[in-house]
C-alpha cells in the first residue's frame, strides 16, 4: 500500500529485536537527490510508522532485513553534516519512556544511501581491547562492521560517550553506543534491544562537534548515543529464574 504513493521503496523492515518502532530500515531507488529523505518525511506521516523512532535509509541494492549489511551502508555513505535529520517533540511510542515525556519525543532518520558520492575509504581495524582504558567506566567494547562501537558502561553514559567522540582514535567510527552491563554485547537481539529501546535523540544523542549556522544544525564526525538506563527510568522487567530453569529444561 504504502509504495502505491512512494514507488521508490524497495523494501521496509522494522525490526523486532528493538521492539518494532524503535527501527525501521527502508531500501530505496533514487531517482533524484536526496529522494531516499523524501520517502522518509512520508513514512513518518503515514499510519502506525508515525512512531518509528529511527529510521535508517538504504539503497535498493542492500538488505534493509540484514542489519550488518545496513551497518556498512552506514560505515560507507553516512555523513552527518549532509545525512543527518533530528526532528524534536513529535508523536512517540506510548510504550517509549526515553524522553520522560508521554507519548512526546523525539525522531531521528539517518541517510545511508549513496546520493551520488563514492563510499568512505575503509575504516582501520578497531583494536576492542584497548577500548576500556579510553575510560575508567568502561567495561567492555564491541565493533561491528567497522561501522558500530559497542561499550558496556557502569551507571549513565553521556559523559563517556561525549568523550568518545571527540577521541581521534575513534574518528573512523560512525557511530557509538554506550549500553548498560546488562546488555550482552555478542547477542544481536539483546544489542539492538540494549541500544535502540533506551534512548530518546533529542536527548541522548551527540557528535564530535555541531554548530547552528543561522536556522540549520549542522553535526560533523562521530554519531554517539546514550543508550544507558538513566535515573528516572523503569526498572527492566527480569524473568523468575525458576521460570527459566523450567523452560530451559524443557526445550532446547
Amino acid at each position: 500500500m504504502i509504495r502505491l504513493i512512494h514507488p521508490e521503496l524497495r523494501d521496509i523492515w522494522a525490526y523486532y529485536e528493538a521492539g518494532f518502532h524503535s527501527l525501521a530500515v527502508a531500501s530505496v531507488f533514487e531517482r533524484f537527490g536526496k529522494e531516499g529523505m523524501k520517502t522518509a518525511l512520508g513514512l513518518l506521516g503515514t499510519g502506525q510508522m508515525s512512531l518509528t523512532k529511527c529510521l535508517v535509509l538504504v539503497d535498493a541494492d542492500v538488505d534493509a532485513r540484514d542489519f550488518p549489511s545496513v551497518l556498512r551502508a552506514i560505515r560507507d555513505h553516512f555523513d552527518p553534516s549532509k545525512d543527518f535529520l533530528l526532528l524534536p517533540g513529535v508523536p512517540f511510542d506510548t510504550l517509549d519512556f526515553t524522553s520522560f515525556t508521554l507519548n512526546l519525543g523525539s525522531k531521528m532518520v539517518l541517510d545511508a544511501t549513496k546520493n551520488g558520492s563514492a563510499p568512505s575509504p575503509a575504516p582501520p581495524k578497531i583494536d576492542e581491547s584497548k577500548i576500556t582504558s579510553l575510560h575508567p567506566r568502561i567495561r567492555r567494547a564491541r565493533c561491528l562492521e567497522g561501522a558500530l562501537l559497542a561499550i558496556q558502561v557502569e551507571g549513565e553514559g553521556h559523559e563517556v560517550v561525549k568523550a568518545l567522540v571527540k577521541d581521534p582514535a575513534l574518528s573512523s567510527v560512525k557511530l557509538i553506543a554506550a549500553v548498560s552491563p546488562d546488555v550482552n554485547l555478542e547477542d544481536r537481539e539483546s544489542l539492538l534491544w540494549g541500544i535502540f529501546t533506551r534512548f530518546d535523540p533529542a536527548r541522548d544523542v551527540v557528535f564530535t562537534s555541531s554548530e547552528l549556522k543561522d536556522a540549520w544544525p549542522i553535526y560533523r564526525g562521530c554519531l554517539g548515543i546514550d543508550a544507558t538506563y538513566k535515573t528516572g527510568y523503569p526498572e527492566p522487567l527480569v524473568m523468575n529464574p525458576e521460570v527459566i530453569k523450567r523452560v530451559n529444561a524443557r526445550w532446547q
